[in-house]
């Protein structure tokens, strides 16, 4: 992003994990405006519902279309997915070596064949952005990543493998100033000592300055999620 400017919204969208309609409705809600607003993809766009590959290119063009106005953060699933097809592995490349194995299992079978569907310069291109994707985005005094951080490291000392894979209740112990945004737990299965009713597929917003975005677009009754985390404002779909 080339420049900085005050935006009238900052836009969070969860979890897509291949449900393209509920994506396109979700747009079609929240009117993004490329000059107001800024919006931030959280990752896993791919895997477990049936149009992972759509899902990606639509994201793809539409950071690509407006680089100032979009920023599109990778989730644990695109970096299984970068693993297995580019053996592209990055600094605990052993672990997520061993995850990419377990790509094809969740989900990734289906993403793969489709990603095989596409021309092989399209591909190629959709790979290589994918695997540069990064991993958190900061603004103001909030911090985006797609699956949480380690309550107990500062923020700027946060590992690529936890702010990918966190889940170990992170929400519940962090303590720092900054907000953080995330999805890759999904609301429906928090503990209920959050006081959130996890039967309602809706973003949490904690009193510790935690922003939980993943309502489950892929399960049965779940729901894709857009925040604006200025307003708290939310859009399903």
């Amino acid at each position: 992003m080339d420049r900085l400017i005050d935006y009238s919204r900052i836009l969070a969208i969860g979890d897509i994990h291949g449900m393209y309609e509920k994506l396109i409705v979700l747009m079609d809600k929240i009117r993004l405006n490329s000059e107001k607003d800024l919006l931030i993809f959280l990752g896993d766009y791919i895997d477990r519902g049936p149009d992972s590959v759509k899902c990606l290119l639509y994201v793809y063009d539409l950071q690509q279309s407006f680089p100032d106005s979009v920023v599109c953060l990778s989730g644990n699933h695109e970096a299984m997915m970068t693993s297995y097809v580019m053996q592209k592995h990055r600094n605990y490349k052993n672990l997520i070596a061993d995850y990419a194995d377990v790509w094809l299992d969740n989900g990734g079978f289906e993403t793969y064949e489709q990603l095989n569907q596409l021309d092989t310069e399209k591909k190629e291109k959709l790979l290589q952005w994918a695997s540069n994707l990064s991993v958190t985005f900061q603004y103001q005094n909030f911090f985006f990543c797609h699956a949480g951080v380690d309550p107990d490291v500062p923020l700027e000392r946060q590992t690529e493998f936890d702010m990918l894979w966190r889940r170990r209740n992170w929400w519940e112990q962090y303590k720092g100033e900054k907000t953080i945004v995330a999805g890759h737990t999904p609301v429906q299965t928090l503990r209920k000592k959050t006081g959130f009713l996890r039967r309602t597929p809706k973003p949490l917003f904690l009193s510790n300055n935690v922003i939980m975005c993943d309502t489950g677009a892929y399960m049965e009754g779940g729901k894709l999620s857009c925040i604006d985390v200025l307003s708290e404002k939310v859009w399903l779909s």
